[in-house]
């Protein structure tokens, strides 16, 4: 690029010289402003601090990536390939990027065909980093950019097992964090970098009422230490941006919701929130719904997740404040499912 605008110059001096332009007040024959317009580069396309990314059937028959601002306005797709589900996109930390996954269309969130991607913030640039199957992981998800957008941490396949990674930032030479057996997924980072969440069992047999939250030092094979002890199925715990809280998911009752003439049990699902040690911990939604997956905002003010209300049963986006207050709706209106909101 260097060589290129060099010659681009010395041609517009030479054009300059012959024709009887104006030198510019440095000498070089070119006008200042035609300059700056050879070196200027086209910007980066990034992502607003009042925008987020979420996936969604609104407008086909598979799950796209799409972003919107915060207020549910402004909604615009990034991906569009019906040969895939996509889902569970994730902003960088210089919201430059997106990471997502992608499954064979019509199995949507199948961890066993899942394949892990990144594209520009503008949807252009889609890049497979981790392909199904490879490094012999039959499960892959759950992708995390670190704080500062060098490494990604998810869960992956250990023989029966599912245990926690960390790679670099292009998705590879993955580096085993967890040895623990059992069930190990659902990861994340402090705001600092020093610490992953992850969702466990404390013994065996691991079955999903066992599962419960822990923390460790963000270097492998490091020690967890188990911050809930509520005999309630956990998931997806997530630091707030000032790291003094953690909300996370839990299956309060998962008889409830059953589906009209069958007996599936969609479960309550409900969203805790805590001190960073897991203690106090309150409830800052349950209403008998099924509530899912919470995402901090990035002023730590706003709690986004998808929830169920049957019987609708299609998932939608909501936010709601950090105290339990201004529950909303962001995707009124629209139709299809709506998940995975991420700021």
């Amino acid at each position: 690029m260097a060589v290129r605008t060099a010659a681009l110059l010395l041609l517009m001096a030479i054009e300059a010289c012959s024709s009887g332009q104006p030198s510019s007040p440095d000498g070089t024959g070119v006008p200042d402003a035609a300059a700056d317009a050879t070196d200027a580069s086209p910007p980066v396309p990034t992502l607003a601090a009042d925008q987020l990314v979420f996936d969604s059937t609104r407008s086909s028959s598979n799950h796209e990536i799409f972003v919107m601002k915060t207020d549910g306005s402004s909604a615009m797709r990034l991906t569009n390939d019906p040969a895939y589900e996509n889902w569970w996109a994730r902003i960088s930390p210089a919201r430059t990027k997106v990471l997502f996954y992608r499954s064979p269309a019509g199995k949507p969130e199948n961890y066993g065909e899942a394949s892990l991607w990144v594209m520009n913030a503008d949807g252009g640039g889609v890049t497979q980093l981790r392909a199904r199957g490879e490094d012999g992981w039959v499960m892959q998800g759950h992708g995390e950019w670190s704080p500062d957008g060098t490494r990604i941490a998810m869960f992956g396949s250990v023989g029966a097992a599912l245990e926690i990674f960390v790679t670099d930032a292009s998705g590879k030479n993955p580096v085993q964090y967890t040895s623990r057996g059992g069930i190990n997924t659902d990861v994340s980072w402090s705001p600092d970098g020093t610490k992953l969440l992850f969702n466990g069992c404390p013994g065996t047999p691991c079955v999903p009422a066992s599962y419960e939250v822990y923390v460790m030092p963000a270097t492998a094979l490091g020690n967890a230490t188990r911050l809930t002890t509520d005999a309630l199925a956990s998931y997806d715990p997530y630091f707030s941006p000032d790291g003094s809280r953690l909300a996370w998911l839990v299956n309060v009752d998962p008889n409830a919701n059953v589906i009209p003439g069958t007996s599936t049990s969609l479960g309550r699902w409900a969203i805790r929130i805590s001190d960073a040690s897991g203690s106090n911990a309150s409830y800052l939604i349950d209403d008998g719904n099924i509530n899912s997956k919470p995402a901090w905002s990035l002023d730590g003010q706003t709690i986004y997740f998808h929830r169920m209300v049957p019987p609708d049963y299609r998932f939608k986006v909501f936010g709601i404040g950090k105290d339990g207050s201004s529950l909303r709706e962001l995707t009124a209106g629209a139709p299809g499912i709506s998940e995975h909101p991420s700021n």
